[in-house]
């Protein structure tokens, strides 16, 4: 059996900021933890360092332009190749976006689950403190 981690935030800004913050590789240097490289296009890789000791590469599959963004996860710890990453971005309230994360799939009994989905939910209140702040 396997899981997919769901994640959902809503942000005060447009669908063009958030989209931006998410696919600039400055712009994400700014709100993400640790340090970023690489480039967010599609066929490119982008590398994360949230922490010492601990890196992932995604390879970005799809960019909609504020809309949507595909990755799939080449690099990491564990059971994290393989893995895809969907941000969807839709309109919320007046003057806000929904940001809805998937991140799958994972095996039920993987150890990294709940460490990883906690990891997400810390990650979109950064990005959301990022807009609104």
């Amino acid at each position: 059996m396997s899981v997919t981690l769901r994640h959902a935030i809503k942000i005060s800004g447009p669908r063009e900021r958030v989209y931006k913050a998410l696919t600039d590789i400055d712009e994400m240097a700014a709100w993400h933890q640790g340090s970023t490289g690489g480039a967010i296009e599609v066929g490119s890789v982008m590398n994360l360092n949230p922490k010492p000791g601990l890196s992932l590469a995604w390879k970005t599959e799809d960019l909609v332009e504020n809309e949507r963004i595909v990755q799939t996860c080449v690099d990491g710890p564990g059971t994290s190749a393989g893995k895809t990453l969907t941000f969807a971005l839709s309109d919320a309230d007046t003057g806000s976006t929904l940001v809805q994360l998937t991140d799958g799939e994972w095996p039920d009994d993987d150890d990294h689950l709940p460490f990883c989905n906690t990891h997400w939910g810390s990650v979109l209140h950064r990005l959301k403190q990022y807009i609104e702040g």
